[in-house]
């Protein structure tokens, strides 16, 4: 009996000894299960973070380039509403040119024996275009609604929203990681539109703010600057000043002058952002008088002068005020010295023509230029970036209810992104080429961290 109780006491010390070490074994595979778990979890925390940054950076991306094509539209608005206002003064020069080929001052025959039978054959074939001045100004009406009622606000709705829509998609793909799966193993439907108990995101440091401005318009504003860049190309929309002189001498005591027929025509953008453009032709008789000697008389042959009445004429446009219908009572010279001051020998252009073109009455020439989005000058060439950090509370608990469990702290991680502007090949001329809305080439990238960004407090 002594030997089989001391052999139940040494099986019932066994059986203790066992339970104890199954226990221990059995926390220590729970440890490292609830480790493996936090790890997994921290793992594809970080992939989630490094993705909804990636995903708010490509959208701050789309944001810039979609501003970028929206100016381009606007220089490619401006090259149309300058090609507009352009045909409205050649509707008006053919209008006035049919006028006085009719009344044949000066004569076409007379242009056609000092300049060529072309050029008198063209000017009593004048046409004019009847109408023209009410489409060409409907079309610029509508070229004017499309700038300032649609792309200015394509552009500046871009602007405003960036921050909450970026904000919004980085919120979306990280809980979208988390689809399917919540942290403590049980599954759910639809996560992305119900965000996970104990996941939130923070942007602890951020560019975005005072990144694009908004720059009034102006004739010397970078949209001015690239308008005119644009229409240099099209050579509808160049100077079309030409002159032609006569084959022979015409006074003996000026031979080195002669008879003239010069064609003026110019478009430009004007000071207040409206395009305005002038077509001018004139014969240019030699003459000479006792008073004054040799000098040229202008017979205007066709006007036309598109300008809006709130534009200043340029400088460069020479004019008089309320110039006479024909010469038939006065003498032009002295008309000229009384009232208009014109140099009559070295002076060029058609100053007379101009001068009927300016009477004939100002055109509605659009709302000018528009506001426009651009990099602020400050912020040139620099990335726009932002870091964010992404917490995990295990359960959805928070850690301060569960004090002391070295498991159920909360999991964080951090990414930093970064859009940037680059182009997609060198530029012609070699040179780097600054961040600008005006190109859609800007692209996203995951970039390196900063100072560690563990703990910070950022805008959620």
């Amino acid at each position: 009996m002594a030997r089989h109780g001391h052999a139940s006491a040494q099986r019932g010390q066994a059986l203790v000894a066992g339970l104890v070490l199954l226990a221990g074994a059995v926390a220590a595979l729970v440890a490292m299960h609830r480790l493996g778990r936090i790890i997994e979890q921290r793992v594809r925390l970080t992939h989630a973070v490094d993705a909804a940054a990636y995903s708010g950076a490509l959208l701050q991306a789309r944001h810039l380039n979609a501003i970028a094509y929206a100016n381009r539209s606007q220089i490619a608005h401006q090259v149309a509403m300058a090609h507009l206002v352009t045909l409205a003064a050649s509707a008006r020069y053919l209008d006035s040119a049919q006028a006085q080929a009719r009344r044949r001052n000066p004569p076409p025959s007379l242009l056609g024996n000092l300049f060529g039978a072309r050029a008198g054959q063209a000017y009593r074939d004048m046409q004019g275009l009847p109408g023209a001045g009410a489409g060409l100004a409907d079309a610029l009406a509508r070229h004017d609604a499309v700038v300032h009622g649609v792309l200015a606000d394509v552009a500046a709705a871009e602007a405003r929203d960036l921050i909450a829509e970026r904000d919004r998609i980085m919120s979306r793909v990280l809980h979208a990681s988390f689809s399917g799966e919540q942290a403590d193993g049980t599954h759910t439907v639809e996560v992305v539109d119900t965000p996970l108990a104990g996941l939130s995101l923070r942007v602890l440091d951020d560019s975005a703010a005072g990144f694009i401005e908004r720059i009034a318009p102006g004739s010397g504003s970078g949209l001015a600057d690239a308008a005119r860049a644009a229409a240099r190309r099209y050579g509808f929309l160049a100077s079309r000043d030409a002159t032609r002189s006569g084959a022979t001498a015409v006074l003996s005591s000026c031979p080195s002058l002669r008879n003239e027929l010069r064609r003026g025509g110019a478009t430009w953008l004007g000071p207040d952002g409206r395009w305005a453009a002038v077509d001018t032709q004139s014969f240019h008789a030699l003459r000479s008088n006792r008073w004054i000697g040799c000098y040229f008389r202008e017979y205007a042959m066709g006007w036309g002068i598109a300008l809006d009445g709130a534009s200043p004429p340029p400088a460069s446009l020479r004019y008089a005020d309320a110039p006479p219908a024909d010469f038939s009572q006065q003498d032009f010279w002295r008309w000229v010295q009384a009232f208009a001051g014109w140099d009559l020998v070295a002076g060029t252009g058609n100053p007379l023509a101009n001068s009927y073109g300016m009477a004939q009455g100002r055109q509605a020439a659009g709302s000018g230029l528009p506001a426009y989005h651009d990099i602020a000058r400050s912020r040139r060439g620099l990335p726009l970036s932002f870091t964010v950090q992404a917490r995990l509370a295990p359960n959805g608990v928070p850690e301060t209810a569960r004090p002391g469990n070295p498991y159920a702290r909360t999991i964080m991680a951090s990414s930093t992104a970064q859009t940037y502007f680059v182009r997609p090949s060198p530029s012609p001329d070699g040179r780097d080429e600054l961040a600008t809305l005006f190109r859609p080439y800007w692209q996203a990238r995951l970039a390196a961290a900063g100072p560690a960004e563990e703990g910070q407090e950022g805008r959620p």
